[in-house]
């Protein structure tokens, strides 16, 4: 099969991301918040018709699968020549990330949210005690939310801390706080580009691979550093710590790792890690070095809250998740369909204890298979076993966010060989498409309109699911089975060596 040439898979995704950014300046596009302050331009101008809504939803969505189909060339291209020159893919990223970057925050509203606790840690206002909702009024509550505004913030001093300096620096302008803390993701983005490559090379692979599947992922484009997450910085600042552990810099990975758990908690478990790969005898000699990294860490976050002033009360705002109960979270399913089945048998009304009870399980679920991985991760490789746990603890929590995912897909670009390379992928495409808008944007005022748009993009994906992406699936045989692993590859997802040369 052909390889598409680098240069084409740039000029695709760019192309890819300028359309997202017409798509969400349309009138009327609902994957972004439109209210007056909430970003420099498109906000509540231009006349909103259901004409220009479904022009926003087209455009996104087309500049979607072009990045995605250009991701997955590109993919494909550097996993048959390793060698490609790094500053050639970091000029891709460039070029992708750029439209981004002046986008109105995508698919969420969370980054109103740290604004506006910016805006009680300016006042002097506690976000561990008091919620958004002690502002009063004004843009920075009213552009919250409404969930979020009578809960207290779930994350650490550090974050909290920064929030309040962009806010000051931004002179107390929403627009201006927003892109701050935009700046934040793409630092973490350029954290998790220099980690992820250099956690690569500390076992032997291609760092052009990593880097591949790591920041130029679309959904870390378009929804880590679109949405401006606070989650960015915090894996940002988790894979270069784990990267600096691994080039022999303990203590400051270490550093790096309590700086991310006072952003946000999950983080910990790095330290985890981190304590595991300190030592590299067997697992009596590793468990001490586990306890005495973990004890550091907990000691700078001691450090850190004491100086923030903040102190440890943002611990008590890790439950605010429990305020959402979906269906569409693993954890929390269970206790749904535990209720029901009790509500058949006459014995139902326990819905927050059964939910409570299934998400207690899911964590301790994630708890106990990570800590096999992490004995196991000599014959499973010690990087992947940390991707794996993280993206565990996203599964099996109480909420699963689609930018959650991308804590476990960015370390599990390091090493993703084979069918953890195609659910990498795979997934990352799904979760891009997690925050569809209402169904009454997927439709223009003529009919017929819609069927033919809808029906010419689904075409394009299907022609490029069945032109590139089937003929490098292996085909099988029921008889081949017991053969597959030596005997069938497949050419997108096999390990370098053993892919064959590209024709000329």
């Amino acid at each position: 099969m052909r390889p598409i040439s680098l240069e084409v898979c740039g000029i695709v995704g760019f192309v890819g991301s300028l359309s997202v950014l017409l798509g969400v300046v349309q009138p009327g596009s609902p994957f972004s918040l439109r209210a007056p302050g909430t970003w420099f331009f498109a906000t509540t101008g231009g006349t909103r018709t259901a004409g220009t809504g479904f022009l926003g939803v087209m455009l996104v969505y087309v500049g979607v699968v072009l990045m995605f189909g250009a991701w997955f060339e590109l993919v494909r291209l550097v996993r048959r020549s390793p060698s490609v020159p790094m500053p050639r893919l970091v000029a891709i990223l460039v070029a992708w990330v750029g439209p981004v970057l002046v986008m109105p925050p995508l698919f969420s509203r969370d980054v109103y949210l740290y604004a506006a606790q910016g805006e009680m840690v300016q006042r002097g206002l506690d976000p561990y005690v008091h919620t958004p909702s002690a502002l009063g009024g004004g843009p920075f509550l009213d552009l919250v939310d409404p969930l979020w505004r009578h809960v207290t913030a779930p994350y650490g001093p550090v974050w909290d801390r920064l929030s309040g300096v962009v806010v000051a620096l931004s002179s107390h302008h929403v627009p201006m706080a927003v892109a701050g803390f935009r700046l934040f993701a793409l630092v973490g983005l350029g954290l998790i580009a220099w980690g992820v490559s250099s956690l690569a090379r500390s076992i032997g692979r291609p760092d052009s691979v990593a880097f591949a599947l790591g920041p130029l992922n679309p959904l870390v484009l378009l929804v880590l550093v679109g949405g401006a997450h606070i989650e960015a910085l915090m894996l940002g600042l988790l894979v270069a710590g784990c990267a600096l552990a691994r080039r022999q810099h303990v203590l400051g990975g270490l550093v790096l790792c309590a700086l991310a758990v006072e952003v946000e908690l999950p983080a910990l478990i790095g330290a985890v890690f981190i304590g595991w790969w300190w030592h590299h005898g067997s697992w009596r000699r590793r468990v001490p070095r586990v306890l005495a990294a973990v004890a550091i860490v907990v000691v700078l976050m001691g450090a850190i809250s004491a100086v923030s002033n903040l102190g440890w009360h943002w611990l008590s705002g890790l439950a605010n998740p429990d305020r959402i109960v979906s269906w569409l979270d693993p954890a929390t399913a269970l206790g749904l369909g535990m209720d029901h089945a009790a509500s058949a048998l006459g014995v139902g009304g326990h819905t927050a204890g059964l939910v409570e009870i299934s998400r207690g399980v899911g964590l301790g679920l994630a708890t106990a298979l990570s800590a096999v991985l992490l004995f196991r991760s000599k014959r499973q490789g010690e990087v992947g076993a940390l991707g794996w746990s993280l993206l565990l603890f996203v599964v099996l929590g109480p909420l699963v966010e689609p930018w959650y995912e991308t804590w476990g897909f960015v370390v599990l670009a390091a090493v993703a060989e084979g069918w953890t390379l195609r659910l990498v992928l795979a997934l990352s495409a799904v979760a891009c498409f997690a925050d569809a808008p209402p169904v009454r944007s997927l439709g223009a005022t003529d009919p017929v309109l819609t069927v033919i748009c809808w029906t010419v993009l689904l075409s394009v994906v299907g022609t490029f699911v069945t032109l590139r992406l089937l003929p490098s699936l292996p085909r099988l045989h029921m008889s081949a089975w017991s053969e597959l692993p030596s005997r069938v590859r497949p050419t997108l997802w096999a390990r370098p060596e053993e892919l064959p040369p590209s024709s000329p």
